[in-house]
């Protein structure tokens, strides 16, 4: 896996060589690009796709100094520079999904976001009900997904780069003027598991014609994992709509 220098340390990414307008993918919290394998497996043949490991996450390097939600934006940026991007398409997953919204919101670049349970702010986590965060995962999964979230947190515990500081900057997070001004093709996607009448509502999305709405029925949070051939599905959707 290929690495970037940054002024933190090293970020960890793979370039899966093909033509297009080419895609970034962007993980949850304490998980890391091997999430998008079997997306990847399911994308069009010939797709440029590129998946990188955030701060601590992964095969990057953990920085010792406090950072932000928007200094994850700017490491993808620097990416995309050093790739010499363009244009790109980004496909983000929970965090991911807002760290795509907060670059999109700072660079032209970006020609579509695909935001797989990519929240609005992180209060919108309360727009379901009942235990539906793992979805059908079976035990195992749901034990890998448990260990890989204790193992990136308790990197940072070693560092003064703490996790608390971090999600802090998550947690004050709000897209909703991004969301309102937007005029690139913008997926909002989520598992219907714990849906209720309220939920689209309370996942405060605002009304704008350039966001389309999915549901993926029987599906919780882990779309990657849970949902690998739907979300690569959305991807080609994505790129047919710019």
């Amino acid at each position: 896996m290929p690495t970037l220098a940054l002024a933190w340390g090293d970020l960890a990414f793979d370039d899966h060589p093909g033509s297009g307008t080419p895609l970034i993918f962007l993980h949850g919290s304490g998980c890391d690009s091997t999430d998008w394998n079997a997306v990847l497996r399911d994308l069009p043949h010939g797709r440029r796709s590129i998946t990188l490991d955030f701060r601590g996450h992964g095969r990057s390097a953990t920085p010792t100094a406090t950072f932000s939600m928007s200094d994850l934006a700017d490491d993808a940026l620097s990416l995309a520079d050093h790739l010499r991007l363009n244009r790109f398409i980004l496909v983000g997953h929970s965090l991911g999904g807002m760290v795509a919204m907060d670059l999109a919101s700072r660079c032209d670049r970006a020609a579509s976001l695909v935001l797989l349970e990519g929240w609005t702010r992180l209060t919108c986590t309360r727009a379901f009900t009942g235990d539906r965060f793992h979805g059908t995962l079976n035990p195992a999964a749901v034990a890998a997904i448990q260990q890989k979230l204790k193992t990136t947190r308790d990197r940072f515990t070693q560092t003064s780069g703490g996790w608390d500081a971090f999600w802090q900057t998550v947690s004050t997070f709000d897209a909703t003027a991004f969301l309102q001004s937007a005029s690139i093709p913008i997926f909002e996607v989520y598992g219907d598991l714990g849906r209720t009448p309220d939920s689209q509502r309370l996942l405060a999305v605002p009304d704008n014609p350039h966001i389309q709405w999915h549901w993926l029925p029987g599906a919780g949070h882990y779309l990657p994992t849970e949902r690998p051939q739907d979300v690569a599905a959305l991807c080609g959707q994505a790129v047919t709509a710019i």
